[in-house]
């Protein structure tokens, strides 16, 4: 039982990262049940029989990358280190995290486009709701209050994404024209550096830097 367990496991494993692939190049509308059976070296049946059909693949694409988003993010969150030394971490898990899952940028981007109809209902889930409640709370605790809401805090958090996520979206033009490998471990710890100080000397002076 548990042998068949754990080669379930491993099948629902290889569908989802091959499903990340496709997604990514075609998207959702573009993609075919039969383009991720052939990337992941299953039969259409056997991801029909695991995931119920490809929207259901594609949200649970997302919701795979969220959870293990929340995963690594709130023990940083709940660390009790200064704040600017975990907005730091933050950031640098951010760039981490979209390094290693390196299709998720262009399916954040294309949900983003779409406004965001399957992010949106894996993000209506209270454990992850929960998650993001704990990241406004945390920005928006340690903001310089300039208006009365906290349209400050999402500025920010757009600012900072926007800037993680884009690095790598782009990844294909910065290696026809610089012919620099983003994914790369000197690159990657060079963006961390890049948007720490562009946050904190930037963007971040809303941020309680002292």
């Amino acid at each position: 039982m548990k042998r068949n367990r754990k080669n379930s496991e491993n099948t629902e494993a290889r569908i989802l990262e091959a499903a990340v692939k496709v997604f990514a190049e075609k998207g959702l509308k573009g993609s075919r049940i039969n383009d991720i059976a052939k990337v992941a070296r299953v039969t259409p049946s056997l991801i029909n029989y695991h995931f119920g059909g490809k929207e259901n693949l594609y949200k649970n694409v997302i919701e795979d990358f969220y959870v293990g988003v929340e995963r690594r993010l709130i023990p940083i969150i709940r660390a009790e280190i200064a704040p600017q030394e975990k907005l730091k971490q933050l950031i640098g898990f951010g760039i981490e995290i979209l390094a290693e899952k390196d299709h998720m940028a262009r399916i954040l981007l294309r949900e983003s486009i779409d406004k965001g109809k399957y992010v949106n209902k894996v993000l209506s889930k209270p454990y992850l709701r929960d998650m993001f409640g704990m990241m406004d709370q945390f920005v928006f605790s340690n903001m310089e209050r300039k208006r009365d809401d906290q349209n400050d805090t999402i500025h920010l958090i757009s600012n900072i994404f926007g800037l993680m996520t884009i690095f790598f979206v782009a990844a294909s033009t910065v290696k026809e024209f610089w012919q620099k490998d983003v994914f790369s471990k000197e690159m990657i710890e060079e963006r961390k550096e890049e948007v720490i100080d562009f946050v904190f000397n930037g963007i971040g002076h809303r941020f309680k830097l002292a």
